[in-house]
């Protein structure tokens, strides 16, 4: 039997257990899969010591994505780029670190019938969860991504690090809005999850085709309800891109990749 886990805290809501359950079932691969709370002061040496117990593969989400970049002793481009990993695995004396975050939320979006080519993108939020998704947008080739953030000086730095690969990202304030038709928004925040204002301009949703949250729930998200009532016909959540992402680090720890569609339907019936 292989062992795996997903690590975080706060760590008991993942989903990651039941999802990972589902690939085994399906591909018929023995394994079990835990989530097991990690505190960031005690990460190092709890994530060493799950290895040495037997663990072959760790899923790695909040707080704890930024100190497994710098845990693992070889990173993939994509981790690289991103500066953090959701994905851990041990080859002999060595332990590897991967971002499947930005692969996971393409498949859903080419799965949702979206295409980001020439297109004009908003991206709101600048912190980790949006640099973990900007390589993959890029890559898709949209003529434009804006990146709206409420410290402007972290938008900026990430239109820097990124505006180099051959598609145009700018940063603005957050109340500003970009110029030119906007395609699509990608909130990558808490926006109005924990009950706070909306702090970017309901102007943005004007001539919007669809929204993506990276958030999910049995409802329609907070920022989702918003995109819906002013106007926007296709909101869609995070739960596919979780499940996709899921998929990839299944592939990298057994050499399968795993069919989601109906595990994705199996987890949105039960939510």
């Amino acid at each position: 039997m292989k062992k795996f886990a997903v690590i975080g805290q706060p760590i008991k809501h993942s989903l990651s257990p039941r999802i990972h359950s589902e690939f085994a079932k399906d591909t018929g691969v023995d394994i079990s899969y835990e989530a097991i709370e990690v505190d960031p002061k005690n990460f190092k040496q709890e994530t060493i010591k799950l290895f040495k117990n037997g663990y072959e593969g760790l899923n790695v989400t909040l707080p704890l994505k930024e100190l497994a970049f710098g845990l693992a002793d070889e990173i993939s481009e994509m981790g690289a780029e991103t500066g953090a990993v959701n994905t851990l695995w041990k080859d002999k004396d060595k332990i590897f670190g991967d971002s499947t975050d930005g692969k996971g939320l393409l498949e859903d979006i080419v799965n949702n019938q979206i295409s980001l080519k020439d297109k004009e993108l908003v991206i709101l939020g600048a912190g980790g969860a949006s640099r973990s998704i900007i390589p993959s947008i890029i890559s898709l080739g949209p003529k434009k991504v804006t990146l709206l953030n409420r410290t402007f000086d972290r938008a900026s730095d990430l239109a820097k690090q990124f505006g180099n690969k051959g598609v145009e990202v700018e940063a603005l304030r957050a109340n500003e809005t970009p110029e030119g038709k906007i395609e699509g928004i990608i909130n990558t925040t808490s926006a109005g999850i924990t009950g706070g204002n909306f702090i970017f301009n309901p102007k943005l949703f004007n001539e919007v085709s669809w929204t993506y949250d990276l958030s999910y729930s049995k409802e329609a998200t907070p920022f989702n309800k918003l995109a819906k009532n002013l106007g926007v016909q296709i909101c869609l959540d995070g739960l596919g891109m979780l499940v996709n992402q899921a998929a990839a680090s299944f592939q990298i720890w057994t050499g399968i990749e795993p069919e989601t569609n109906r595990v994705l339907n199996s987890i949105k019936s039960s939510l």
